[in-house]
This record gives C-alpha cells, structure tokens and sequence, in this order.
C-alpha cells in the first residue's frame, strides 16, 4: 500500500509525506500524485489523507449544526466549524479536487472510497481525514503530514474512527464524484474515516 498524509492549506502551506520516504511542499506535490497514480495502475491500494474535515455534520437540531463533532474533536477541544478546522475545511475544498484530478490524468484504475471497509475489500483510492491539532503540531507543514503518515501507519485499517460516524455530507466524497472517481452513491451522506495523531 501507498500512503500519503497532506497538510492542507493555501498553495505556499503545503506539506506531504508518503510511506515510500518521500516528502514536499505544494509545488512538488503533483509528484507524489502521478506516484500515487502508477501505484493505482499496477494494483497497489492507495491511502490518501487530507488534514482538514473531509465530512461535516448533518443534524436535525440547528443549535447543534456547528457544535464539535465528538471523538478527537471533545478530547483536543478543535470543533472542525472554528478557527484552524474551518480554514482547512475551505482550502480542502479546492485541493481535493485538484489531486484527485491530478491523479485520474495518469491512470483508468478510479475506483475510489472513504470507507475503509470498502478499501480492504476491493482497494482502489481510500481517501481519510488526518487530525492534528494543539500540542500534537509540528513546526512545519511537512512536519505535520509526517506525523498524520505515522499515526495511519500505526493504525489497524479497520480501527474505529477517532471522530465517531453520525448522518453526514461526506465533502471527499463529493468531490470524488465531481472529478470522475467510481465511488458508491451512499458514501455522500456517510461519515468519513478520520485518525488523529495523539489518541
């Protein structure tokens, strides 16, 4: 497997790291891409991480649409509606599409999934939510991916999210969708995977 953790932010806050030793910064993250894309191609699964809410709630009470998801979100006090999470949240929604763009021009192989049981069973892309936030940062964005790798790396595949699933808008998923990924339908309004460094 291939994985690779990116540190969202602007084009110039950047960072990556990916289990074949490699690191970088926005400028050079189509490499790792085209990487993950020749990964794809010759039947190598590839987990790709983003640190930044992948999925937001959807609940009937409106005093509660953008209270702290629970999990990692209670235990760090980092709600994903404030401050750094909604940040992150607004630049994933230009980057997402954008790798996921950059990696279907390199390869036909796209099937893709934000469940993780779904990816032991039939591999393809499995896109996951890295969480690291307060004392668990590092200095660098770089820094920061590293550490969403290891925390994956360490991870059973099928260990329960550290933010529990609740009725969703899976925002990965979507854009999955919106750039030609095969991703089941379902997957829009389910909670996405997410490992928090430090839990």
């Amino acid at each position: 497997m291939l994985v690779i953790a990116i540190d969202v932010g602007g084009p110039e806050k950047i960072g990556w790291a990916a289990s074949s030793g490699q690191s970088g910064v926005g400028s050079d993250l189509d490499s790792i891409l085209a990487e993950a894309a020749r990964a794809l191609d010759r039947g190598i699964p590839v987990a790709l991480g983003f640190e930044a809410p992948i999925w937001t709630p959807r609940r009937e009470d409106l005093k509660r649409i953008t209270s702290r998801r629970l999990g990692a979100e209670v235990t760090f006090n980092r709600a994903w509606s404030a401050g750094a999470g909604c940040g992150a949240l607004g630049a994933a929604l230009g980057l997402m599409p954008w790798c996921f763009t950059q990696i279907a021009k390199h390869t036909k192989k796209r099937l893709a999934t934000t469940s993780p049981i779904a990816f032991r069973d039939r591999g393809g892309l499995f896109v996951w939510e890295a969480f690291v936030s307060g004392d668990a940062k590092a200095v660098t964005h770089m820094d920061d991916a590293s550490l969403a790798l290891a925390a994956f790396q360490a991870r059973d595949l099928l260990a329960p999210s550290d933010v529990p699933d609740e009725p969703a808008v899976n925002l990965a998923a979507a854009a999955l969708m919106a750039t030609g990924w095969t991703i089941d339908p379902w997957e829009i309004s389910g909670a996405g995977h997410v490992i928090a460094v430090g839990m």
